[in-house]
């Protein structure tokens, strides 16, 4: 495991300039794309060629003229994204349950058929993270086994519970908050997590190997942590602390991995996703034509929901604005912001490219560095991809059976 995740590392600290320059409102392309005589050929990126390019990520044929240190990164990065799929226990996908939708039906079934294996030898399963209870009940139905769903929200416990009421199998429902409270396992549980968001597919990590449970996640959302920047769980090797600090990851970097240009296998397809970051680029540009202290990009959002930006311009600036007690700009202002979002937009796409394509590394490198840790204190570690892209892009699995 240390190959994998070292040519992960290596690739994303070569190119940490390149993650680090998200184009902004200036004009001029980010340094670590001039330097590396990129920015011109970003730049004259035809329409189709862009979206090719985009909907590929790192799986796309670069067009003729390509610099060869990008062309090089590209064929890196395929090469370290190519995962095998896990091999399941055989089964046909029943029908979606009640509030189960159907690309959902199918996560769970495929998570449920390579929890089970992992399972039988366990005396208990705690399901992380547990929502609605659709994996918590799925695994009841399939083991005879106490099986606990662990949620930090007691509306979507309560539900679970009430969902429960009218199911085949009985599962807890414990409300509680794993990264607060902690996760205390036993020696025999499995603990799993379908979509074990950011920090806490990390602590799942660690509180496996402290009660020597084993373990089956699929992480998504890097990004969503209580600190400011994710460190790998594994340090580099020894004398390598430049290494270590590249890999010291902010919350902004991570956030990378959960972009998608596809339609398939997300809640918008791409073009409102597109729209999506105009409107936001263009709110950006309103909320820091003040002069006063700079805006992060980004930061716009802050405090509404991310699918705010789904709605019309007018609407997302004037609840921004609100948010933030400020009178609202007049539609004028906000027609020009909106014309220059357009045209920005386009250039920022495209000079983009490269940061994109490490998106998926990011992804990678994680999943190479939780399984690096489990492997080093013993554990039998397999991973791979778990469902198709079209069912969900957040599909990287990680199963680690316990010491014996």
């Amino acid at each position: 495991m240390i190959p994998r995740w070292e040519s992960a590392a290596r690739l994303v600290a070569e190119h940490r300039d390149v993650l680090d320059a998200r184009p902004g409102e200036e004009d001029d392309a980010p340094a670590a794309l001039v330097t590396r005589a990129w920015a011109p050929f970003l730049s004259s990126l035809d329409d189709t060629q862009l979206e090719a390019l985009e909907i590929g990520g790192h799986d796309a044929a670069w067009p003729d003229g390509a610099p060869s240190s990008l062309a090089a990164l590209a064929l890196r990065a395929r090469e370290l994204c190519a995962i095998a799929p896990l091999s399941l226990e055989p089964g046909l996908l029943g029908p979606a349950r009640r509030q189960e939708k159907p690309r959902k039906r199918a996560q769970i079934d495929a998570f449920a058929r390579l929890v089970l294996p992992l399972a039988k030898g366990a005396t208990r399963v705690v399901d992380v993270g547990s929502g609605h209870g659709h994996l918590t009940r799925e695994i009841a139905e399939r083991l005879s086994l106490p099986v606990v769903g662990l949620e930090r929200d007691t509306a979507l416990a309560t539900r679970a519970r009430a969902l429960t009421a009218v199911a085949a199998a009985s599962p807890s429902f414990a409300v509680t908050d794993v990264l607060r409270d902690g996760l205390p396992l036993e020696a025999g549980d499995c603990v799993i997590g379908l979509h074990a968001c950011g920090e806490l597919g990390d602590a799942m990590v660690e509180s496996a190997v402290r009660s020597r449970a084993s373990i089956a996640l699929v992480g998504c959302c890097l990004q969503k942590r209580r600190a400011l920047s994710r460190r790998p769980l594994c340090p580099a090797p020894s004398g390598e602390a430049s290494l270590d600090a590249a890999l010291d990851l902010p919350r902004d970097l991570l956030g990378l991995s959960n972009l998608t240009a596809r339609d398939d296998g997300v809640e918008a397809t791409r073009a409102e996703n597109l729209a999506g970051r105009e409107r936001r680029l263009a709110l950006h540009r309103l909320l820091s034509g003040d002069g006063s202290a700079p805006l992060r990009l980004g930061a716009e959002i802050e405090g509404l929901n991310r699918r705010a930006a789904q709605a019309d311009l007018a609407s997302l600036v004037r609840r921004a604005f609100v948010l933030r007690g400020r009178p609202a700009p007049s539609a004028e202002a906000i027609e020009h912001a909106a014309s220059w979002a357009r045209a920005h937009h386009a250039r920022q796409r495209r000079l983009s490219l490269p940061r994109a394509m490490l998106a998926r590394v990011l992804e990678v490198m994680v999943l190479f560095d939780r399984a690096r840790y489990l492997e080093e204190r013993g554990f039998d570690v397999a991973f791979g991809t778990l469902f198709p892209a079209a069912v969900s892009a957040r599909n990287l699995a990680l199963v680690a059976t316990r010491p014996a």
